[in-house]
């Protein structure tokens, strides 16, 4: 039989197969492609469709330990209605990632989503945890396979067949004997459809299990926590007609500082349902309300809930003998100020008064009140009522920046930032500025330049230069206060602690007090002006004065430039100083020219100090990139470390400073580091911690805040055994000897 030759001959409509009279030929008419490309398009966008979710999926990150991918239950998403994702981990044997609460020690995992417009990701719901004993502690977390579910919302004008990529960048700590922070960048893409989208069912298993470890709610069920004798007591009490089989139980609270996380716990039956007991957190925190957590059984909560873990909120009663959170110990004669959180609104007033007072002795102060007495004297005896007029100015120069200070604290506090009292000096930024501002201050007392020269020669009016004056008077309090920040005053802790969890009107009262008594003995020098009799007759003295009085303001930028050292590095600080040279020379050129040639002495003056500060601008990149020095004999601040420390009844000294803060500084070189008081720590074998607040730190802002303060200094000695102690602002050997070489007896053993 021979064999037919195929020929495509012609493109019709439909396409026909013919046989012509040729005996081994067979013609073919084709479709044409408009008809063809018609007829295969649903099959194309089918075949497109599957193509993107085959592709959906990107490939598996892995890290030494962990194996992270970002995964959907469904194959696509519906525009308008919610998506499920989940980070899922996938953890090497014998090591660990943790839950929201890590516990004892750990980081939890964190998500940073980078979604398209009209998406919003919600917050991980995290499965209950497992503990996860690590030596003395406890810590709460997941081993093997976890998946943190996440759920997205779509918007509903989400075009049809259009994939969609969702990523976002995964950060964990992966523990064993030791931790390792690890990071993965994490994406899908899914598309959208018309209809219901249908289960992926490689993950349909995996969340599954997933959406069973989430904690259920129980409704209708009575909860309520109690502490006393240094336990707490969870009651929950079901609603009728519900059975269960609860054969042990563990609580997992959401927040730290409630329980002993190593701690057992004891599950017993109650006439009306049952009580978990474990023991509290010591000392207590008096400020916590509810009983916030997951409580875990192997059997089962009935009707209540089919999973393992319920999620409880319960309010909490705190018996009136329970001992109460850290701060000084009864009968502590170390002189410390009293607790804030123990002061009343009248104390804490006088507290502040008495703190801004003191203020004015400090080193980063006095420069500016010298000036401005200098001031004082040359109008104390041709102009007693301009005199009292920029008393005035000067207070309300004070007054306006502690409120402009206070209501930035207030407002960042309430958008959740954990700063305190001198938070400014925490910016590289404004140190430098600071700094170049001090600078030219000094240069200007130097007789370098003077301001307002040419001004005060063509304004013949006396009114004129009251204005003038006043204004003048009116900067100096605003510059005062500034630069009074890094200081904390003895008695001002307590009173700026205080403000902590008072509301806004009681904080501004608070700042008020310590704006007043800062700004006091000006105000008192301007109205009596016969004190300043005492002082010589103006004359050639206030020139010699004035001059000295540039190098305090000197000593000041030598003092910023170490304090941006510690916060830059040395590159920073470099940048810094070639910065003031240019910078100095740009003010050399204007006091040269300001007379003779003044626009040439604007103009080029203020091109070079341009120039001088592009030089020493920070490195806005890099924030907080260079952790402060901590000296070699002192262990860097860390709660975790502190717990371990404590469990371990290791006696520790934790000194809360900061390198812009002048009276920290002084207490390190007057007290801390004296021979005999090091000696003295090493014989007694107490571990020396610095928290060191130089740039920001909310673990240190939270650490100061639970004894009531919100500014350093602060020094707290913990011994081996007892309630720790809070000693004074200011430091001598002897108190650091006293507070050291005291005994607390070991609390009884119950």
């Amino acid at each position: 039989m021979g064999t037919k030759q195929i020929s495509w001959v012609n493109f019709s409509p439909t396409g026909t197969l013919v046989d012509l009279p040729f005996p081994n030929m067979v013609y073919f008419t084709f479709p044409s492609p408009i008809y063809m490309a018609h007829l295969l398009a649903p099959f194309v966008q089918l075949i497109a469709l599957c193509l993107a979710t085959t592709l959906a999926v990107a490939a598996p990150v892995r890290t030494p330990h962990v194996e992270a991918e970002l995964i959907a239950r469904h194959r696509a998403f519906q525009p308008g209605t919610p998506l499920e994702l989940a980070l899922r981990l996938k953890i090497i044997d014998h090591w660990h990632t943790y839950w929201q609460n890590p516990g004892d020690s750990g980081l939890p995992t964190r998500l940073t989503w980078s979604l398209p417009a009209g998406f919003s990701a919600g917050a991980i719901e995290w499965p209950h945890p497992k503990k996860l004993p690590l030596g003395p502690l406890m810590n709460f977390g997941y081993e093997g396979e976890v998946l943190h579910l996440v759920s997205v919302q779509t918007p509903a004008n989400a075009k049809s067949g259009t994939p969609v990529t969702f990523s976002a960048k995964a950060e964990w700590l992966v523990c064993s004997d030791v931790c390792i922070p690890e990071s993965a960048d994490v994406s899908i893409s899914l598309p959208a459809v018309d209809s219901a989208p249908l289960p992926d069912p490689r993950w349909t298993g995996s969340f599954a299990r997933a959406r069973d470890a989430l904690p259920g709610r129980l409704a209708n069920w009575t909860t309520s926590a109690t502490i006393a004798d240094g336990r707490l007591a969870i009651d929950l009490s079901p609603p009728s007609g519900v059975t269960m089989s609860i054969l042990d139980a563990t609580f997992f609270p959401l927040r730290d500082e409630l329980i002993a996380n190593a701690a057992t716990q004891v599950l017993t039956k109650t006439s009306s349902g049952f009580r978990l007991s474990v023991q509290a957190a010591d000392p207590v925190n008096m400020s916590i309300k509810s009983v916030d957590g997951v409580i875990v059984t192997t059997g089962n909560w009935g009707s209540a809930h089919s999973g393992k873990a319920v999620a409880i909120s319960a309010p909490l009663t705190i018996s009136p003998t329970t001992a109460p959170r850290p701060g000084p110990v009864s009968g502590d004669s170390s002189g410390a100020t009293p607790a804030a959180n123990s002061l009343g609104l009248f104390a804490a007033l006088l507290f502040a008064l008495a703190g801004g007072m003191l203020l004015n002795l400090m080193p980063c102060v006095f420069p500016v009140l010298g000036i401005k007495i200098m001031s004082f004297a040359r109008h104390a005896q041709s102009d007693p009522a301009l005199l009292r007029k920029q008393g005035f100015a000067f207070l309300g120069g004070v007054l306006l920046t502690f409120w402009i200070l206070a209501g930035i604290l207030i407002a960042l506090r309430a958008a959740g930032e954990s700063i305190g009292w001198g938070f400014q000096l925490q910016s590289p930024l404004f140190v430098t500025t600071l700094a170049m501002l001090f600078l030219l201050m000094a240069l200007n007392l130097s007789g370098v330049f003077e301001i307002g020269l040419r001004l005060q020669s063509a304004a013949g009016s006396v009114e004129t230069n009251r204005r003038g004056t006043l204004t003048d008077a009116f900067l100096s309090g605003m510059l005062a206060t500034v630069v009074a920040t890094p200081c904390t005053a003895p008695m001002m802790g307590a009173a700026l602690g205080y403000t902590l969890s008072q509301p806004a009107v009681v904080s501004i009262l608070v700042f008020t007090a310590i704006a007043l008594g800062m700004a006091l003995p000006i105000l008192v020098l301007s109205l009596m002006p016969g004190w300043l009799r005492h002082l010589p007759r103006p004359g050639p003295w206030m020139i010699t004065f004035r001059q000295f009085l540039a190098f305090p303001l000197l000593a000041t930028v030598a003092w910023l430039t170490w304090v941006l050292g510690s916060q830059a590095g040395n590159d920073g600080a470099a940048k810094l100083l070639f910065g003031l040279v240019i910078v100095s020379l740009a003010a050399w050129l204007y006091g040269h020219w300001q007379i003779s040639r003044p626009l040439r002495a604007i103009l080029g003056a203020s091109l070079i100090a341009l120039c001088g500060i592009a030089v020493a601008w920070p490195d806005a990149s890099r924030p907080g990139a260079t952790q402060a020095y901590v000296e070699d004999a002192w262990t860097p601040f860390s709660t975790r470390r502190l717990a371990e420390l404590r469990s371990q009844h290791k006696a520790v000294f934790v000194d809360f400073t900061a390198t812009w803060c002048i009276t920290c500084q002084v207490n390190k070189h007057v007290a801390l580091n004296r021979e005999n008081v090091v000696k003295r720590f090493k014989d007694l074998d107490i571990v020396r911690m610095k928290a060191d607040w130089t740039l920001k730190d909310p673990e240190i802002t939270q650490a100061l805040a639970e004894f009531g303060r919100n500014g350093v200094p602060l020094y707290v000695f913990y011994p081996a055994d007892g309630q720790p102690r809070i000693l004074p602002e200011i430091l001598t050997p002897t108190i650091v000897l006293s507070a050291i070489d005291s005994r607390v007896e070991p609390p009884a053993i119950r």
